[in-house]
């Protein structure tokens, strides 16, 4: 008999003891209430395209500004192009082919070193023409010396989809641009 009360009343002060520890922790668990505070602005910063570092001058109104400033496109095809390039006509053929394909979908603009400025009126109202004053150190833009050179930014031109030196056929370029 002795042992089934200390049975009952080793439960019962067991029982006891967990009841009150299960209300503590029901109790520390509730969530706290939060006093009516205005939110922490947070403050979007644009991501910085390479089309921003990207530099051009008018060769006609010899104004400056940055290529994003005229680029708002998804897609910027640029190509370099030079008087001394025998191969930059062609090019130029291929550019032209490539902006009936993709017309509005694509920005293209071709870009002249600083020192050898063409005016190409054939392409002028097609295709956007300027000298490149400056570039972002990993597209050297300026300071090519290897034509023609392509170069495609993808991605609200935040990134280089392709970087080409030499001329290949329209569909090299089609193919290229499609799948962007």
């Amino acid at each position: 008999m002795k042992t089934k009360f200390f049975f009952i009343l080793f439960f019962l002060v067991f029982s006891s003891f967990s009841c009150a520890t299960a209300d503590k922790v029901q109790n520390d668990e509730q969530p706290e209430v939060q006093t009516e505070s205005k939110p922490e602005p947070v403050e979007l910063k644009k991501k910085k395209s390479l089309a921003d570092g990207i530099i051009v001058r008018d060769i006609y109104t010899k104004e400056e500004y940055p290529l994003s400033q005229i680029a708002q496109k998804s897609i910027v095809f640029i190509e370099l192009s030079a008087s001394w390039c025998k191969a930059c006509p062609e090019m130029k053929d291929t550019t032209a082919k490539l902006v009936s394909y993709f017309g509005n979908r694509v920005f293209f603009i071709r870009l002249y070193l600083e020192n050898d400025i063409q005016e190409d009126r054939e392409y002028r109202d097609m295709i956007p023409e300027m000298a490149v004053v400056s570039s972002p150190e990993e597209l050297s833009l300026e300071k090519t010396d290897v034509m023609p050179r392509v170069v495609v930014l993808s991605n609200s031109a935040s990134e280089v989809a392709a970087d080409i030196t030499g001329a290949y056929p329209t569909l090299y370029y089609y193919g290229l641009l499609s799948e962007l």
